[in-house]
């Protein structure tokens, strides 16, 4: 089965967390990712990573090399994925952005950087809207 942009994605977030690891690392082993995962604190088994990788390939979202040991990499980018949990989000708060940026920015404090890209984002925003 193979994914196009416009299907809706069902990720698990055991999915989305091997995504995220590819396209922050690039094309990995079951092994390299499986010692990703310990490197951040996460227990989690060899197979069960090898589990996730491989129902990915299955589902058109990795790509497996010919290489051994293959290397799995993501063949949807990160907008490709996100689209459709935005679409989820902004119907959840009404179409309004603003509940949804006050409850994420109240779960952790923001870091300097991406005060610095929020304050972008929205001076582009007002010139856009002037």
């Amino acid at each position: 089965m193979s994914v196009t942009k416009k299907e809706r994605l069902k990720l698990s977030p055991g999915e989305l967390e091997i995504l995220e690891l590819l396209w922050n690392s690039g094309p990995l082993s079951i092994a390299g990712a499986h010692q990703l995962f310990t490197q951040r604190g996460r227990k989690i088994g060899y197979p069960t990573v090898q589990t996730r990788l491989n129902r990915l390939v299955e589902k058109g979202i990795l790509r497996k090399n010919g290489e051994y040991p293959a290397k799995y990499e993501a063949v949807l980018q990160q907008s490709d994925v996100s689209g459709n949990y935005f679409d989820l989000l902004e119907t959840l708060c009404g179409g309004s952005l603003a509940p949804l940026m006050i409850h994420l920015c109240g779960k952790r404090a923001l870091k300097p950087k991406e005060i610095e890209v929020l304050k972008e984002i929205l001076k582009q925003n007002e010139e856009e809207v002037s």
